[in-house]
């Protein structure tokens, strides 16, 4: 170490986080230590600079001042000074590489605690020692916590950020354990069963009220529905000879499997369908639902412009494949509207229906009723267990920080199973009210669709047609229904037929309406009994 008398300097701390410079005594320490070294050896402080920053990088607010202050005082420092070299850099190429850009404007870097005398060759190897072992414990203590966290994956713990829907949380033993946000993950299991009807956009997804709290964008939503978190799943990506891995998640899901796989199903056929649509229009809202009865092809629409410059219609084959299938848009449209009319199904009739589905969910073991008894139940038996646990606080059979365990346990079930009731009890309004506007809908489905705009009548289109339909410039073929349409259409035709006789009990004709099992399977957003359950849980 040459003579310091007289020199000058700029001293510099350093601590890794917020609660360090808070709590700890370690830049009081280095302050200590940097004063120390310069009165022992006669140095003048030109300025000091102290920060709690991470020392991977030169990226520091503090030393960021620093170095403008040095490179505009140049003239007047002589040295920069660090108790250690673990508290100027835990990199050791950038920090050869600032030690270097010092040195050109006069400036030495040096350790009042491991000295290097640069004149001295072989004190070079030192240097990399001293900057190369905090890099060293570094990388070491993030693998470590790496090996840790994909230990967490491989258990079924999430253990990084939460994604919309979940909060932090650990579990009985205190380990990390994700938990769902009572309000946003309500939300998030009613955004996954609006997309899987398969009737609305994302962007339309995003539009409504009801989604705006959990502040999506289009990307974001793209990365919601496609997150197997909601549904269980962990993705433990491949690593070194590891594969990438799903394991089972200890968390709870807020999507049923059923509903997630048919959510990636319409992602994936959207995905796969890259042509662009046709714009809809008022005046040809049949474009892209009818088949060409010749060849089997798409048609479309256009207008045709007679001599007197009056405008014409049509629906229309591809000319240039050599179709020349063509007809009027207005036999098309004024068809389709009776095609509606004789769908209509009698009032007395759907009174009937009204009334076999009421009865079957009052009759059905898996109904409403049922799961309100037994939530109801479930509360009756954690409020009794919270009474039995403050008789025993009382008596001192047990402390009071295990009675503050146990009941916090409990009142975080008890929230739960009340959110679960309410909900329930809400249910059977909303069952009625969707009843009796689905059959309203049915008598009422020709007027209902013409005073429609034209989004509406596209997604009528495509919630009662399974297949495009076909017309041959008079009738319709007879079309294929999608499955819930053509199933409540079905027992309707067939208690039309039942109407008339006398004497039939109800019970004679709720067997109508298909249970689980009985083929043919309906979906489950379809299935009477495997929405009373879906809806339970929701």
């Amino acid at each position: 170490m040459n003579n310091l008398q007289g020199k000058r300097a700029i001293l510099y701390r350093r601590v890794s986080t917020t609660d360090q410079k808070v709590f700890g005594n370690s830049l009081n320490a280095q302050q200590g230590s940097l004063r120390d070294f310069c009165e022992k050896n006669s140095m003048n402080i030109v300025k000091e600079f102290q920060e709690d920053y991470s020392a991977k990088n030169f990226n520091r607010p503090e030393w960021k001042r620093l170095n403008a202050f040095a490179k505009k005082n140049k003239k007047d420092i002589d040295y920069l000074l660090v108790v250690d070299w673990d508290r100027f850099s835990r990199n050791v190429y950038e920090a050869l590489g600032v030690i270097n850009d010092f040195k050109n404007i006069g400036i030495e870097v040096n350790c009042i605690g491991k000295w290097i005398n640069y004149n001295d060759p072989a004190q070079t190897m030192m240097q990399l020692m001293y900057l190369g072992m905090p890099e060293v414990d570094n990388k070491i203590r993030s693998q470590k916590v790496q090996t840790g966290m994909r230990q967490g994956l491989k258990e079924g713990r999430w253990n990084v950020m939460q994604p919309i829907g979940y909060v932090s949380g650990k579990d009985e033993l205190g380990k990390t354990l994700m938990q769902l946000d009572p309000i946003k993950g309500h939300l998030i299991k009613d955004l996954f069963s609006m997309f899987s009807l398969g009737m609305y956009s994302q962007n339309e997804i995003l539009k409504m009220s009801k989604f705006r709290k959990l502040k999506l964008s289009k990307s974001t939503l793209s990365r919601v529905l496609r997150n197997i978190l909601y549904v269980g799943d962990i993705k433990v990506p491949a690593k070194y000879d590891e594969p990438e891995q799903i394991v089972k998640g200890l968390h709870k899901p807020i999507v049923s499997r059923e509903v997630f796989n048919k959510v990636q199903y319409l992602l994936a056929s959207r995905n796969r369908n890259t042509s662009k649509q046709n714009k809809m229009r008022d005046d040809m809202y049949l474009r892209g639902h009818l088949k060409c009865v010749k060849c089997g092809g798409n048609l479309t629409g256009s207008a045709s412009t007679s001599k007197t410059g009056k405008k014409h219609y049509y629906y229309h084959c591809n000319r240039a494949k050599g179709c020349k299938e063509s007809f009027k848009v207005k036999d098309a449209h004024n068809e389709l509207i009776h095609l509606f009319r004789d769908l209509k199904p009698p009032v007395e009739v759907c009174d009937l229906f009204e009334l076999v589905l009421e009865d079957y969910y009052k009759t059905s073991k898996q109904t409403q009723y049922n799961d309100i008894r037994r939530v109801k139940s479930e509360i009756e038996g954690l409020e009794l267990k919270k009474d039995k646990l403050l008789d025993k606080l009382l008596d001192e059979v047990i402390s009071n920080d295990l009675f503050k365990k146990h009941t916090q346990n409990i009142d975080k079930e008890l929230t739960e199973k009340r959110n679960e009731l309410s909900n329930l009890n809400d249910y059977q309004k909303d069952l009625s009210e969707y009843i009796n506007y689905g059959l309203k809908l049915m008598q009422n489905l020709e007027t209902f669709f013409e005073q429609s705009d034209v989004h509406i009548k596209n997604k009528l289109l495509s919630s009662i047609f399974d297949e495009k339909i076909e017309f041959d410039g008079q009738k319709y073929r007879t079309p294929k229904f999608k499955e819930g349409f053509g199933f409540i259409y079905q027992k309707i035709k067939e208690l039309r037929l039942l109407k008339n006789k006398k004497g039939d009990k109800l019970s004679n004709v709720s067997h109508l309406v298909l249970k689980v099992g009985i083929e043919p399977t309906l979906s489950k957003e379809l299935d009477f009994e495997s929405s009373a359950s879906t809806n339970s849980a929701t």
